[in-house]
Parts: structure tokens; C-alpha cells; sequence
């Protein structure tokens, strides 16, 4: 399983369940799931954001080497932060 995987399928779990902090990754509530079954949520929400939506590719190409960090970490956070708000800000 990879890290992205584990990091997406944890998230998922965390965001589902308002007792996650009782039952903390991966020891779960049964009555909530197996941590597998939301590491196959995971991985199939990952796999639905391979291919880019025109907002994403928008937004790796506008942002700007400023010298700063890694312009592909850059670059990659604009394109997920277009995902998640559906347009470039």
C-alpha cells in the first residue's frame, strides 16, 4: 500500500467517522469499516483524479517559479487545489 494511499484512506476515515479519535487509524470501529475497505475507497478516489480537469492543468501552468520550495510541490498543490474548489483562484 502506498503512503499517499494510507494518508487518503486515514483522511476519509477521520472525515466519516466523529469518533475517529476513540477509535484511532487504523484500529477502527467495526461498525465503521475496516481500515482496508477505506484504503480501497482511497485508492479509487485517487485513481478518479489521474486524469486532469482543465482547471488543474490551468493552474500547474500559472504557477510561477518564485525561487521558493519546489515549483513541482507548487505546481502539484494548485493543481489539487483546483480540484477541490473547481476553479483557478
Amino acid at each position: 500500500m502506498s503512503e499517499m494511499i494510507e494518508r487518503v484512506a486515514k483522511a476519509i476515515y477521520e472525515e466519516d467517522d466523529p469518533w475517529h479519535k476513540a477509535w484511532p487509524w487504523p484500529d477502527l470501529n467495526e461498525k465503521q469499516g475496516t481500515a482496508d475497505a477505506y484504503r480501497r475507497i482511497a485508492a479509487a478516489a485517487i485513481k478518479a483524479m489521474r486524469e486532469p480537469t482543465f482547471p488543474m492543468v490551468k493552474a500547474m501552468f500559472n504557477t510561477k517559479d518564485d525561487g521558493g520550495g519546489s515549483l513541482h510541490e507548487r505546481k502539484w498543490q494548485s493543481a489539487i487545489d483546483a480540484a477541490l474548489v473547481g476553479e483557478v483562484g
